[in-house]
């Protein structure tokens, strides 16, 4: 059974590793000069952003449910 916390280190772990692949995928075409780089790497930058938001909100929440 997943507890609540690890879904929430779950879910920070798979939007870090999409803002890395955006993230790159947004470096490539922007080396090919394509018009959707921007974008690409925007949504890289806040899906990693979201990663690390949803860790630290996991952290949290373990540091305060110990008794």
């Amino acid at each position: 059974m997943v507890t609540i916390k690890n879904k929430y280190v779950l879910l920070a772990a798979g939007c870090w590793l999409v803002g890395i692949v955006l993230l790159l995928i947004g470096a490539w075409a922007r080396n090919n000069q394509l018009p959707s780089a921007g974008l690409l790497l925007t949504t890289g930058i806040l899906g990693q952003a979201a990663g690390f938001g949803f860790l630290g909100f996991a952290i949290m929440q373990a540091v305060f449910r110990k008794k």
